[in-house]
C-alpha cells in the first residue's frame, strides 16, 4: 500500500476560467489542488514578456514547507491551459512505474534553447524534449534540483528545468509515451480523441491523464472544455 502523501499544486497570479474548470474537475474527484502565487495579482508568462520566474520561486518556496516528507509526491501543472482526464489513484499508480523520482511531460521541439537539442540522448521518439508545464516527483529529488534557485522575475522555468534534467539524469526522466502527460504543441491532432463526460483522452495508443495546450496559442484548451 502506498503511504506517500500527495499534493497537487499550480500557480495562478490572476483568476482564469480554465483554472476554475480544472479546480472543478479536481473537486469532483474528491481531490484537492493548492493554488500558489495569487498574491501577485498581475499577468506573467506569455502575456508579460515571457516572465516565468514566479513559477520557479513558488515551487521552490513550497518545497521548503516543513510538513513535507522526503518521499511525499508533488504534482505540478500549469493553471490556464490544462485539462485533467484522470484520478489521483491512476496518476500515482502510473507514476510509481517510472524508474526515476521525477517525471516531466515532453514536447517535440527544444525550447527555449534549440541548440540544446544535441544534448538530449533519446531523440528517436515523437516528443524528445522536456516541457516544464507538468511534472510529478518526490520531494527529496525536487528539493535537490531547486533548493539553490535565486529568484529573478525574467527567468524561464523551462530553461531552468531543462538544465536540471541534463545535469541530473539519475533524478529526472521524461514521459515519452504520454502515460501521464501530453503536450499538444506540434502533435498530430487527427490521432487525438477525448470525451469530457467520461473523462478520457486518447492519443495514438495511450491515454494521458493531463493534456497541456502548451505555447502561446490557447484556443484548443477551450475545445477540451467545450
Amino acid at each position: 500500500m502506498v503511504t506517500n502523501n500527495f499534493y497537487y499544486i499550480t500557480i495562478s497570479t490572476k483568476t482564469h476560467p480554465i483554472l476554475q474548470k480544472l479546480i472543478q474537475k479536481v473537486e469532483e474527484n474528491g481531490e484537492h489542488i493548492e493554488v500558489l502565487g495569487e498574491q501577485e495579482n498581475r499577468v506573467i508568462g506569455w502575456e508579460n514578456q515571457q516572465r516565468f520566474g514566479i513559477k520557479l520561486r513558488e515551487v521552490a518556496d513550497y518545497l521548503k514547507r516543513p510538513h513535507l516528507k522526503p518521499d511525499d509526491i508533488i504534482l505540478f501543472t500549469d493553471a490556464y491551459d490544462i485539462a485533467y482526464f484522470g484520478t489521483k489513484k491512476e496518476l500515482i499508480e502510473r507514476y510509481l512505474k517510472f524508474s526515476h523520482p521525477i517525471v516531466f511531460g515532453c514536447e517535440n521541439e527544444c525550447h527555449p534553447d534549440p541548440q540544446k537539442s544535441v544534448l538530449y540522448t533519446k531523440t528517436d521518439v515523437e516528443f524528445p524534449y522536456l516541457n516544464s508545464g507538468m511534472f510529478i516527483g518526490k520531494v527529496y529529488a525536487l528539493r535537490k534540483c531547486i533548493e539553490n534557485y535565486k529568484y529573478n522575475d525574467t527567468d524561464d522555468d523551462q530553461r531552468w528545468w531543462t538544465t536540471q534534467y541534463l545535469e541530473n539524469p539519475d533524478l529526472i526522466t521524461l514521459d515519452y509515451k504520454n502515460t501521464i502527460f501530453l503536450n499538444t504543441s506540434g502533435f498530430h491532432r487527427h490521432f487525438f480523441m477525448f470525451d469530457v463526460e467520461n473523462s478520457i483522452a486518447i492519443y495514438k495508443n495511450n491515454n494521458p491523464l493531463f493534456v497541456h495546450v502548451n505555447g502561446p496559442d490557447k484556443s484548443f484548451i477551450r475545445e477540451l472544455y467545450n
